[in-house]
């Protein structure tokens, strides 16, 4: 199989070969290889006539680059520093647009792109249509239009969320309405001050580097975990203990470890022991430890894999009494949100659960007006989460609908001869296409992901989530299934992914 590039190189018959252009090398030894923004900047999604430039000069010292250099695109009256100086997301925006402004539909746009690389749910649409509805239609009151009864999400949404959290989530201590807020975004600007460090497992949602960068300026420090199930086991904070103090050497101060459990992109659940393994950590070393759980409902049976770990929520922990040292409650901060478990990306609703921190809340609760729910949201939600049977009956059909899209999709790629790592929650696998074509490394990664993008399929490659071995992607099953279809025959054809007899 030959995958032609661009610039000159090849991937054939599973190896990497290069054609000899030294501009080609200079071009090639520019691609930053480390975040998603990144990876996209240097490919060509065809939005309008000219699409965009397969590559870009090296970036400049700041995201926006200098004040002289922002006048050559802007000639207003200056900007702040604070916006100016962090991640530059217009790149992404521009890029991520021209992808959703172009998806396949098989009638409206046959020649489109079939999204395989973002996670979303559709296994459960019609039935979130009906019920989000029916809420809308049966709950929405004429106090809906006014401010509400609390500034950060109503005492309705944070009464069915504290019933919610004590039913499914198994908390030591039982959450109360008041432990919650319904805002996420000034979170690690409350807990952290600009240029603090933040440690977590990678490779990691690669969402963070957006999220926690563009307005607390905190720094992320990916650690590099063991690969595979020792990743997942208590020795693997002996890579935190490392990185935490090569990052403190370096003059950089850590105050936060993030752990997100279900793991996305790899998709599968903690131990006990392991997370009891972050707590020890955090609290020998002082630090906050949050929890994201956003996919804790998300979780499935696989048959290949029956010896996943049971999800456990970190407020089920009672650490004092099962390691049997102090423990500071005051430093774990639980996320969670609608937008996986309940296939609602759209409606923007997270919750965070502090327990122990009422000064947290409160300070976080000094900015959340700008930030405050919409009431349809609030309404929506709060309605869904309070009608038990309604929700045992949607949380077990999503789970099935999961578990056998997950088996599909895995058997598709398992029997061309693609490895397929274990897993056991999300709406995604992770794939090594790389041990597959015969390559392993980032330039090579980022070609494959090119010529799926230009003949029709967006999937995420593995780099952009920082993830050390390069060659693995995220692969979205949970898509409507006809467009599934339609994504893998497209990568049968493009990557000559035949059955292995």
């Amino acid at each position: 199989m030959t995958i032609p590039t661009s610039n000159g190189h090849a991937l054939t018959n599973g190896t990497s070969k290069k054609v000899q252009h030294d501009n080609d090398a200079d071009a090639d030894s520019h691609i930053d290889t480390e975040t998603l923004m990144s990876c996209l900047t240097h490919f060509s999604l065809g939005c309008g006539n000219d699409g965009f430039p397969p590559a870009l000069p090296p970036p400049p010292t700041s995201a926006l680059g200098t004040r002289e250099e922002q006048r050559r695109i802007y000639l207003g009256p200056k900007l702040s520093d604070r916006a100016t100086g962090g991640p530059d997301a217009g790149p992404l925006i521009e890029r991520f647009s021209c992808l959703f402004k172009d998806q396949y539909h098989c009638k409206t746009n046959p020649k489109g792109i079939v999204s395989m690389g973002v996670a979303e749910n559709f296994l459960m649409q019609r039935e979130c249509i009906e019920m989000f509805s029916k809420a809308l239609a049966k709950n929405f009151l004429a106090s809906d239009l006014s401010y509400g009864d609390n500034l950060w999400g109503s005492r309705r949404i944070n009464k069915a969320l504290s019933g919610f959290y004590n039913r499914y989530f198994d908390p030591a201590v039982e959450v109360q309405p008041d432990h919650i807020i319904c805002v996420l975004d000034q979170l690690f600007f409350t807990l952290l001050d600009e240029g603090d460090a933040i440690l977590l497992a990678a490779p990691y949602y690669t969402g963070f580097d957006r999220d926690l960068i563009g307005r607390a300026r905190v720094k992320l420090v990916p650690v590099h975990v063991p690969e595979g199930d020792a990743g997942f086991s208590p020795g693997c904070m002996d890579a935190f203990e490392r990185t935490l103090k090569e990052t403190e050497a370096k003059g950089t101060r850590v105050r936060a470890v993030i752990l997100c459990n279900p793991q996305n992109p790899l998709g599968r659940t903690y131990p006990r022991d392991t997370l009891l393994s972050y707590a020890r950590f955090c609290e020998e070393r002082d630090l906050h430890l949050v929890s994201d759980e956003i996919y804790a409902m998300s979780v499935y049976e696989n048959k290949s894999f029956p010896d996943a770990a049971p999800f456990t929520s970190m407020l089920s922990l009672d650490v004092e009494r099962e390691l049997g040292m102090e423990f500071d409650k005051a430093r774990l901060h639980v996320v969670y949100g609608m937008s996986k478990d309940f296939c609602a990306n759209g409606l923007r609703i997270g919750s965070l659960v502090s327990q122990h921190n009422p000064l947290l809340l409160r300070a976080m609760a000094a900015t959340s007006m700008l930030m405050k729910i919409s009431s349809p949201a609030d309404v929506i939600w709060s309605s869904i989460l309070s009608d038990r049977c309604a929700l045992e009956d949607f949380l077990g059909e999503n789970k099935r609908r999961l578990a056998a899209a997950q088996a599909s999709v895995r058997g598709w790629f398992e029997e061309r001869g693609v490895e397929v790592a274990h897993s056991n929650a999300g709406n995604f696998i992770w794939v090594h296409l790389g041990g597959k074509l015969g390559f392993s490394d980032a330039i090579s990664e980022k070609k494959v992901f090119q010529k799926l993008l230009d003949g029709g399929v967006y999937i995420a490659p593995g780099t952009a989530y920082h993830n050390p071995s390069a060659g693995w992607y995220r692969v979205t099953f949970s898509i409507a299934q006809d467009d599934l279809a339609v994504g893998l025959s497209k990568m049968e054809d493009l990557l000559d992914l035949r059955v292995v007899v």
